[in-house]
């Protein structure tokens, strides 16, 4: 039965082979008919035709190059669409920046679609036939020098995370030269970063960035060194004395405590540049002659740029308006 077995499997392999083989051989054929009849046919390809910008003199800057190629969508036979298809690269449309240099300081040249496609087909077969182009007119602008320094600035949104805050954002470099045409340059005040996206931050980060591109504008360099400085907060406490305003010459204040304290929230890179003196709680005369009750609730008459969170204790103090003269005292 073993035997058997095996027999009838090798049969019918045998004649599963011969039957794929005679269809695989068929569809061969079919294929190479269908291939065959299709490449004879009408078809469309798409063509992409490189271009190329020569014999610009060393004295001239193209500030807006015209684009690396042209595509053409082109009609032929299709045994001729599948000789473009299989050549690496076609040959080239190459512009003579001479032939369109009116001799201007700056300018733009722009190359109408009949002269395009003219030269676009001068890369193809005779037979073949350019149905559309894209770039359908070619356009670069050019400049001898005329150039502006101009200040960078930052495009885009920077945040950092609850503990820390932005210290400041810089540029390197913070200015660069743009060459362009007088009348764009006339209306340019600075040169603008493509937006950045620097979000959660909680350390200092420098990023790469480029310039807004416009058309006829160049800018040396064209990329700079964004740099978000982050700080951290910290918490600080000091004692700061709760002085007298506006009292006449023979009376004075005298609060229960002399002084109160202040508690704020500081960047970490002012920390030691803010003390007491820097903080005022003063009372006035005036302010004192109008409170209702025998306690003073304090207020701060001023606060250094950079300090936030200010918390004073105690919040509220005793008080008295004494005499100088004859140390009697009055509420």
């Amino acid at each position: 039965m073993k035997r058997l077995l095996e027999m009838t499997g090798n049969v019918l392999s045998r004649l599963l082979n011969h039957d794929a083989l005679i269809f695989l051989f068929f569809l061969a054929v079919a294929g190479s008919f269908w291939l065959s009849q299709t490449l004879n046919e009408t078809l469309e390809l798409e063509v992409r035709v490189p271009l190329r910008l020569d014999s610009v003199p060393e004295n001239v800057m193209i500030t807006t190059e015209p684009p690396k190629e042209i595509t053409a969508i082109v009609r032929d036979r299709g045994t001729t669409l599948v000789r473009y298809w299989r050549r690496k690269e076609t040959k080239p449309v190459v512009l003579n920046f001479a032939s369109y240099d009116n001799g201007s300081v700056a300018g733009r040249i722009q190359i109408p679609h009949s002269t395009v496609l003219h030269a676009v087909e001068e890369t193809l077969d005779g037979t073949s036939h350019v149905q559309s182009l894209q770039p359908d007119t070619i356009e670069f602008y050019y400049n001898r020098g005329l150039r502006y320094r101009l200040p960078v600035r930052v495009l885009g949104t920077v945040t950092t995370t609850p503990q820390g805050y932005l210290l400041g954002l810089e540029t390197n470099p913070d200015s660069v030269e743009v060459y362009a045409p007088t009348a764009i340059l006339d209306t340019m005040r600075a040169a603008y970063t493509k937006a950045v996206n620097m979000t959660e931050l909680s350390t200092t980060v420098t990023s790469k960035t480029q310039l807004v591109t416009i058309k006829g504008v160049k800018y040396e360099p064209q990329e700079v060194d964004v740099t978000a400085h982050v700080d951290f907060y910290t918490e600080k406490v000091v004692e700061v004395p709760i002085i007298g305003l506006n009292f006449p010459a023979e009376k004075t204040l005298r609060t229960f405590p002399a002084k109160a304290r202040v508690t704020f929230r500081i960047g970490s890179a002012q920390f030691q540049l803010v003390n007491s003196e820097n903080f005022v709680l003063a009372v006035t005369y005036e302010e004192l002659l109008r409170n209702p009750g025998p306690k003073y609730r304090l207020h701060l008459k001023s606060l250094p740029p950079g300090v936030s969170n200010v918390r004073i204790s105690p919040q509220e103090v005793d008080y008295l308006i004494e005499n100088v003269a004859s140390d009697d005292s009055e509420e």
